[in-house]
């Protein structure tokens, strides 16, 4: 293999081997901007993937983009962008071994799911009032900083976003391997950017269709949201205890 490469800006790629088993030094070095362009693109493909998912935040972001429009995502995705920010950092200090610890992710589980559960019971009930009309509906329209505090908390509730942190994206960091903090910078704007642009569309398809959307639909669509929220919740709930119990296991 090669020496690690020289000083930074320049990157060498990989050295190839000929067939004869020699090694060659031939392949042309790759300018910074490439390698950083490539660094943004897989992070924005792999957090694209992610992003897609389902989940509790996705039901979040459409309950309360029905409620006060795109507004919605903009807090929600900047609570859920401040975490990430976190994570990231703890993850390059070496946080990955406490979040696979089975413990952790087992309280994490059974927190997270006992606050789900309460979310999602809280939009059910509610639901028979709720109106595309923001005077007409009882549900709340939380502030900004309600927003992000929401976008933060439910994801953090969820221990398969810290546990999709632990493998898929400490895999991607030691993949890419980032070196610099301008690498570091464009790693992590390129998964912000994945979030934005998958519940960015989100937003906007919920915002130019509410012209078709009646009452009914839209109670329709919470109900659906709160009663989703709430199988997370028992999932996370039981996860959490098996997860606590796998602990318990192996230290007897």
């Amino acid at each position: 293999m090669n020496e690690p490469c020289g000083d930074y800006p320049e990157w060498t790629a990989p050295t190839a081997v000929g067939e004869n088993g020699a090694v060659s030094d031939k392949r042309p070095g790759i300018r910074p901007f490439w390698r950083i362009g490539r660094l943004g693109a897989l992070a924005f493909v792999t957090g694209f993937s992610g992003a897609v998912m389902p989940g509790s935040l996705l039901a979040v972001t459409i309950e309360q983009t029905l409620v006060q429009g795109f507004r919605a995502v903009l807090g929600i995705l900047a609570g859920h962008a401040l975490l990430e920010l976190v994570l990231v950092a703890l993850l390059v200090l070496g946080l990955r071994s406490v979040l696979e610890r089975p413990r952790v992710r087992g309280s994490i589980g059974i927190i997270g799911g006992l606050a789900l559960l309460w979310m999602g019971w809280d939009m059910v009930r509610h639901v028979a009032g709720m109106s595309l009309s923001l005077s007409a509906g009882h549900r709340e329209a939380y502030s900004f900083l309600k927003l992000i505090l929401a976008g933060a908390c439910v994801s953090a509730a969820n221990p398969y976003f810290t546990g999709w942190w632990a493998t898929i994206g400490v895999g991607q960091l030691a993949q890419l391997a980032p070196r610099t903090p301008l690498e570091y910078l464009v790693f992590y704007l390129g998964h912000e950017g994945a979030d934005f642009a998958w519940y960015g569309f989100v937003g906007v398809l919920l915002i130019t269709g509410r012209r078709v959307f009646t009452d009914w639909m839209y109670q329709g669509l919470i109900l659906f949201c709160g009663a989703a929220i709430l199988a997370l919740g028992v999932w996370f709930l039981v996860s959490g205890v098996r997860l606590w119990r796998q602990a318990r296991a192996s230290k007897a």
